[in-house]
């Protein structure tokens, strides 16, 4: 009888579903073609490559489930060492990567009494509340081997020391300027907001995902890592600092290279990917455009560098101008340009209006002009698109 992947009801994810879709896409990528791993750590052979599926179903998914299932794939298929001459599991992976969507995702922090009858404001976490979150989700993946490659494995009888050597809190000291910073978990009660930014970035740059895993059972000695993996460990740190800084009042949002920003004001936050992410008119806007994004979002910002994005993002409206004013009522059109030359952004003239709040104003006029941007790219790429009986 044909192995199917999970029984109904006991299978919910632990990670993203699109993390989850993308890891089960690259074990199912490697399996197949590969002897030699291309980051130079050797054969991988079969019973390696089961173990690096079995350890992303246990860390991936809640409950026993995934690996018991796992486990009895294997052994229809031969036992812990035989090879995937039959192909059942990566016919189980495939099949698994169909149900992705339709599973639970992460379980949500309950809500309670007052939260559900709306008695209460949502909470905001202080700076304070925020460094003690963060230090206890540097703890969880502590736990789960994230910091193994940089900061060493504890062993009974064989410890191994990480990239940042026999004594890594010197080393994140070093780095940073000054002590008092590591761990987090003895630390993080006299955190300032740059410290806590720091410790967020410096840990961005350093967590690392392990691929492989195993029970070391000497002396109770604890599960130790191996096969280290920098882009999904970057994903998964984010994704958990992120949900910890969502809920704070710092204002700051980890970005895919690790580095802090400001987050964007509540339900812009896609428009920034998708203006990002889409097509762009001219070719030098894309990254023009990528540049003021970075430069208005950096979490040590000035107002002067808030006013020089905001006139990037006005410089490629004005090469838009024609679009702009076909697509819009010429009239709208014309306050959109008036906004950035009738006020101190761009030419500094004497009659120009200058006395308003530069942060807020900047944030408005800077969101106002992406959300142009973004209304522009979406025409060019409807107009380009064939219609119907056109292809």
């Amino acid at each position: 009888m044909e192995q199917q992947p999970f029984r109904a009801g006991e299978l919910s994810l632990g990670w993203p579903a699109e993390l989850v879709t993308a890891e089960l896409a690259r074990l199912m990528d490697l399996a197949p073609v590969a002897t030699v791993r291309t980051d130079g750590s050797g054969p991988l052979d079969a019973h390696r490559w089961c173990k690096e599926v079995e350890h992303f179903l246990r860390e991936a998914f809640h409950g026993d489930a995934p690996v018991q299932e796992w486990d009895a794939v294997r052994s229809a298929a031969g036992g812990d060492h035989a090879d995937l001459s039959s192909g059942r599991e990566i016919a189980w992976l495939r099949d698994l990567r169909t149900l992705i969507e339709e599973l639970p995702g992460p379980r949500p922090r309950p809500v309670y009494w007052t939260q559900r009858r709306g008695s209460s404001a949502p909470r905001i976490l202080g700076l304070r509340e925020t460094a003690r979150a963060v230090a206890e989700v540097v703890g969880a993946l502590e736990e789960a081997g994230y910091l193994v490659w940089a900061f060493g494995q504890a062993c009974v009888d064989q410890p191994r020391p990480g990239v940042l050597g026999e004594d890594p809190a010197d080393a994140v000291h070093d780095a940073l300027g000054r002590t008092g910073l590591w761990p987090p978990a003895a630390h993080h009660t006299t955190y300032t907001r740059d410290d806590l930014a720091d410790v967020i970035e410096f840990l961005a740059h350093h967590v690392r995902r392990p691929t492989r895993s195993y029970r070391h059972d000497y002396a109770d000695c604890g599960r130790h890592f191996d096969g280290f993996e920098p882009v999904r460990g970057l994903q998964l740190y984010r994704v958990r600092i992120n949900d910890v800084l969502r809920l704070s009042d710092l204002g700051l949002e980890l970005n895919e290279s690790g580095l802090l920003e400001q987050a964007a004001p509540v339900g812009l936050g896609s428009l920034v990917d998708d203006s990002l992410a889409g097509p762009s008119v001219h070719t030098a806007d894309a990254d023009e455009l990528r540049h003021a994004v970075e430069q208005f979002r950096a979490r040590d910002a000035s107002a002067l560098d808030m006013r020089h994005a905001v006139i990037a993002l006005s410089g490629i409206l004005e090469r838009r101008r024609a679009l702009v004013s076909e697509k819009m009522l010429s009239k709208d059109a014309g306050e959109l340009f008036r906004i950035a030359n009738g006020y101190g952004i761009r030419h500094q003239k004497a009659d120009q209006k200058a006395d308003y709040d530069p942060r807020l104003y900047l944030e408005w006029t800077f969101y106002l002009f992406l959300g142009a941007i973004h209304l522009t790219d979406r025409i060019i790429a409807g107009q380009e698109r064939p219609g119907p009986g056109e292809e």
